[in-house]
C-alpha cells in the first residue's frame, strides 16, 4: 500500500529558550519497518521541509516548518493511508486541526495516530480528531500488523493487538495490549533516505550541543523507573531494554560513511542503568578504533557513572550529558518516586567534571504539595551541584503531562478540563515568561520568581567557584561555536530571531 507518514511542524512559545530542531526518530523507525515489508512509504517531515520558516501561531507563539495547508499539499494523491505523529500534549490542537485538514482532502482514507499524546490520550484524541485508529505505545510492530490487515478485506481491527478506536456507539475500544518489542536489534533502521536528513546535518542541529554533523539513534529503550511526572509508563512500560553494541556500532559506522555523521546525539530515555553495558559499549568503540562525538542530552541516571565510567565517557568521545535529580528535596524525590540519593548525585558529578564531561543538570519546581522549605532544601542542592562542576541548569515548572500519575491525580481532584486553554498551559514548563503553579503553596508569580532565584543561584555559585566559564561563554558564542548547553541555548535563541516571520495564508 501507498503510506504517508507525518511528523508536523512544532510549536514554539515566543519566550521558549530550549527549542530544538531535531530529526524525527521515532517516525524514521516506523517509515523502516513499514518499508521492509514491501508498503510504498512517504515521509513528510513539516520542520525539515522547511527549517528556515516561522509561522506566528495564536498569541505567543510561533509555528516552525511547513503550514498545516503545506503540510497536506504534499501527500500523494494516490495515498492509502496517512499516519499523524503526536508528540508532546501542548501540540494536541495543532495537530488536531491538522488531521481536519487531512480529512477534508481525503475523505476515504484510513488516517492512523500514534506517539506520545495519543497514547496517553486515546478517547479524546479519536474523539476529538479525525483519526480512526490510534496505535498505542512502541509502533514499529503494531503498524506493520495492522497495514497487514488492512490491506486484506474484510478488515477486522479487533484482532491486531495494540491498538484504539471506537466503536460504532463513539465508545473507546482498546484491542488486547501488545508486548514490548523484545530483540530491538532486529528492528529496521529508521528510513533516513525519506526524508530530509541533511536540512539538520548542513546546520549540526540535532538534540544535543552542535558538535558537527548530528545523528539521533537510540541506544536502549524504555525506562525501569516510576517517577510520578512521567509518561513513560503509559508510553514504554518501565522495561528498558539495551541493544547489542555491536549492533549500535555497527549503525554508527553506517551514518558516519553515509551521512559524515561526526556527533551522535542518543535519544534513550535513560541510557546508562547497567555499568556493565555502558562499559561494554566504550570497550568496543576503542577496539574498533572508532573516532566521534557522543552526547546523552536528554538525562540519565547518575548511579552507574563514576570516576571510572566517567573515564571510559570521555575517553570514547562523550563530551555532554545531562542529569535529572528534578529535586535536592528527600520529601519531594519520595513523593515523586524518583529514587536518588542527593549526596550520590554530587559525587557523580564530580566524577564527571573531573574527567572534563561538560554536565548540565534539570530541576522541577512546583510539584503538587511542594513547601517553601522543599524549595529551599533544593537551592542547597543546586549550589552543591555548581560546587561540584556542573555547567548549566534548566529549572522547569511542574506541569501534569497526560500519561503521569500525577496527572491522572490531578485530573480527579481538581476536575481538570482538558480543553485548548490546558493544553497551551503545557508549554509553561520552558517558558520563561508564563509559568503555572500546581503547587498550593505558590501562587504563578511566586513559582516563576523561585525559577529564576534557582537558575541564579547556580550561575552564580558556578561562575565564583570558576570564574572564566562565563568568559568562555561569550567568546564561544561570538565564535559561533557550542561547548555547553547555555552556549546553545544562546545560539539557538539568536538564530531563530534571525529567521522571517511568515504569515500563515
Amino acid at each position: 500500500m501507498k503510506i504517508c507518514l507525518i511528523r508536523p511542524s512544532i510549536v514554539v512559545p515566543a519566550a521558549n529558550q530550549t527549542t530544538m530542531m531535531t530529526p524525527p526518530l521515532g517516525l524514521a523507525y516506523v517509515a523502516g519497518s513499514l518499508r521492509s515489508v514491501g508498503h510504498d512509504v512517504q515521509l513528510i517531515d513539516a520542520v525539515g521541509e522547511d527549517i528556515e520558516c516561522k509561522h506566528p501561531y495564536k498569541e505567543d507563539c510561533f509555528i516552525f516548518g511547513l503550514t498545516p495547508q503545506q503540510t497536506v499539499e504534499k501527500i500523494i494523491s494516490e495515498v492509502d493511508v496517512v499516519g499523524v505523529a503526536f508528540g508532546f500534549s501542548f501540540e494536541w490542537p495543532y495537530c488536531r486541526d491538522l488531521t481536519k485538514l487531512i480529512r477534508k482532502r481525503f475523505p476515504d482514507i484510513l488516517l492512523l495516530g500514534g506517539g506520545e499524546h495519543a497514547s496517553a490520550e486515546p478517547e479524546q484524541t479519536l474523539k476529538d480528531s479525525e483519526i480512526d485508529i490510534i496505535v498505542m505505545g512502541e509502533g514499529e510492530e503494531t503498524v506493520v500488523e495492522l497495514m497487514g490487515a488492512y490491506a486484506f478485506k474484510p478488515f477486522i481491527r479487533e484482532e491486531v493487538p495494540g491498538i484504539a478506536y471506537l466503536s460504532s456507539k463513539n465508545q473507546l475500544m482498546l484491542t488486547d495490549k501488545r508486548g514490548r518489542i523484545r530483540d530491538i536489534n532486529k528492528i529496521p533502521r529508521p528510513a533516513w533516505d525519506l526524508m530530509p536528513i541533511e536540512s539538520y546535518l548542513d546546520r549540526g542541529l540535532g538534540f544535543g550541543v552542535n558538535r558537527g554533523r548530528s545523528m539521533p539513534v537510540f541506544g536502549s529503550r524504555g525506562c525501569p523507573y516510576q517517577c510520578t511526572f512521567c509518561s513513560n509508563p503509559t508510553m514504554w512500560t518501565t522495561r528498558w531494554i539495551p541493544r547489542d553494541p555491536d549492533d549500535l556500532l555497527d549503525e554508527l559506522e553506517y551514518y558516519q560513511k553515509e551521512y559524515g555523521a561526526e556527533n551522535f546525539d542518543f535519544y534513550d530515555l535513560t541510557a546508562i542503568v547497567k555499568k556493565s553495558w555502558i562499559i561494554d559499549f566504550c570497550t568496543k568503540i576503542e577496539e574498533r578504533g572508532m573516532k566521534f562525538f557522543w552526547q546523552l542530552p536528554s538525562g540519565t541516571r547518575s548511579e552507574a557513572i563514576d570516576d571510572e565510567v566517567s573515564g571510559w565517557l570521555y575517553r570514547t568521545g562523550c563530551r555532554n550529558l545531562s542529569y535529572s535529580p528534578e529535586s535536592g528535596s528527600p520529601s519531594v524525590l519520595a513523593r515523586i518516586k524518583k529514587k536518588i540519593k542527593v549526596d550520590s548525585v554530587v559525587k557523580s558529578i564530580g566524577s564527571a567534571y573531573k574527567q572534563g564531561l561538560n554536565v548540565k543538570c534539570n530541576i522541577i519546581f512546583g510539584f503538587p504539595e511542594e513547601t517553601l522549605k522543599e524549595v529551599l532544601q533544593s537551592y542547597l542542592f543546586i549550589a552543591r551541584m555548581a560546587i561540584a562542576g556542573a555547567y548549566d541548569i534548566s529549572i522547569w515548572g511542574f506541569s501534569p503531562y497526560p500519561g503521569s500519575e500525577l496527572f491522572e491525580t490531578i485530573k480527579n481532584d481538581k476536575n481538570l478540563v482538558l480543553d485548548d486553554a490546558y493544553y497551551d498551559s503545557l508549554r509553561s514548563y520552558a517558558d520563561t515568561e508564563n509559568t503555572i503553579s500546581y503547587s498550593e503553596n505558590f501562587s504563578d508569580k511566586r513559582l516563576k520568581l523561585l525559577r529564576r532565584i534557582g537558575v541564579m543561584i547556580f550561575y552564580v555559585t558556578s561562575w565564583l567557584v570558576r570564574p572564566y566559564r562565563p568568559i568562555k561563554i561569550i567568546i564561544n558564542v561570538i565564535r559561533n561555536k557550542q561547548e555547553s548547553r547555555a552556549e546553545m541555548g544562546i545560539l539557538n535563541v539568536l538564530r531563530r530571531n534571525r529567521l522571517k516571520i511568515t504569515p500563515v495564508n
